[in-house]
């Protein structure tokens, strides 16, 4: 997904590659997919960094932190804090 970003020339390409990841996380999000949640945070979190809006994953995030593995618990936090409403 880094690559593909990279080598977009153009912020419609940028979009685009976004668009498509965002709405292959969510498909797997909603099929609670447990292997591949901490990848699929940090995804997100890099796609939050571009400024992109990733308000979905703050629930993935607090599941990710409920888990018993030190790994994902440490993603989970992670993301929570860089994915963080500012608002409040």
């Amino acid at each position: 997904m880094i690559r593909a970003i990279r080598a977009c020339k153009t912020a419609a390409e940028e979009r685009a590659v976004v668009r498509k990841e965002c709405a292959l996380i969510r498909s797997v999000v909603s099929e609670n997919d447990q292997e591949y949640r901490h990848r699929n945070l940090a995804k997100l979190m890099f796609i939050h960094m571009l400024g992109y809006p990733t308000h979905f994953g703050q629930m993935e995030c607090l599941k990710l932190i409920a888990s018993v593995g030190f790994p994902e618990k440490r993603i989970g936090y992670l993301g929570r804090f860089l994915m963080r409403d500012r608002k409040y």
